[in-house]
C-alpha cells in the first residue's frame, strides 16, 4: 500500500521515500484519503472488517532546505528534537485525527492542526518564528497506520505504516 497526496513533493528520509508537503505556522489541513485497488476501484474497507487508522509524529530540527527540482526536496543536517512534543502516550498524536468519512467507498481523511507548532497548548511543539529561514525550519513525520484484517487468516491483522513529510515554515 502506498499513499500520494496530490500537489507533494517527494523527498527521502532515512532512505526511505515519502511524500512531503510545505505548511505554514497557524495553518491547518484536512487530506483526502481514498483506497482504491490498482484499477482505480474504491476498496470497500468495511470488508472483510472494518479497517482502523491512527496517527502519531515525530518532529526533527533541519538546518537547510532546498529545492533541486520542481518536484523533489533536499533536506540538510536533520536532528531529532528532543525532548519530542507530548500530547499524550509520550507521542503527538492526540490532536492528529484520522478516520473514514464513507468507509464503504475507502474515502478517509488525515487532519494536521494548526497547532502543530507553537508550543501554542504546552505540548513542546516547536516555535517557527523566522521567515523563510532554512535555519528554523522543523520536519514533522506523521505517520498514518492503517490495520485491516488479513485476507489468508481473520485472525490476524496487517498493520501498513505510510510516512508523509511536513516540512514547516514560518509565514
Amino acid at each position: 500500500m502506498s499513499l500520494l497526496l496530490n500537489g507533494a513533493k517527494t523527498m527521502t528520509f532515512a532512505g526511505t521515500e515519502m511524500q512531503c508537503l510545505e505548511i505554514y505556522t497557524g495553518e491547518a489541513y484536512t487530506l483526502p484519503i481514498n483506497f482504491t485497488y490498482s484499477n482505480g476501484a474504491p476498496i470497500n474497507c468495511t470488508q472483510p472488517n472494518n479497517w482502523t487508522l491512527a496517527t502519531s509524529a515525530k518532529f526533527y530540527n533541519v538546518d537547510t532546505v532546498t529545492y533541486p527540482t520542481a518536484s523533489t526536496v533536499d533536506l540538510g543536517n536533520l536532528s531529532l528534537l528532543s525532548p519530542q512534543p507530548n500530547t499524550g502516550a509520550n507521542t503527538y498524536s492526540v490532536n492528529l485525527v484520522a478516520n473514514f468519512s464513507n468507509i464503504s467507498l475507502g474515502e478517509a481523511y488525515l487532519f494536521v492542526p494548526a497547532d502543530i507548532t507553537g508550543n501554542t497548548n504546552g505540548d513542546g511543539t516547536p516555535i517557527v518564528n523566522l521567515a523563510n529561514s532554512g535555519a528554523n525550519s522543523t520536519l514533522v513525520i506523521i505517520t498514518l497506520t492503517v490495520t485491516r484484517e488479513s485476507d489468508a487468516n481473520a485472525s490476524l491483522d496487517n498493520v501498513n505504516r505510510e510516512p508523509l513529510g511536513f516540512i514547516v515554515r514560518y509565514q
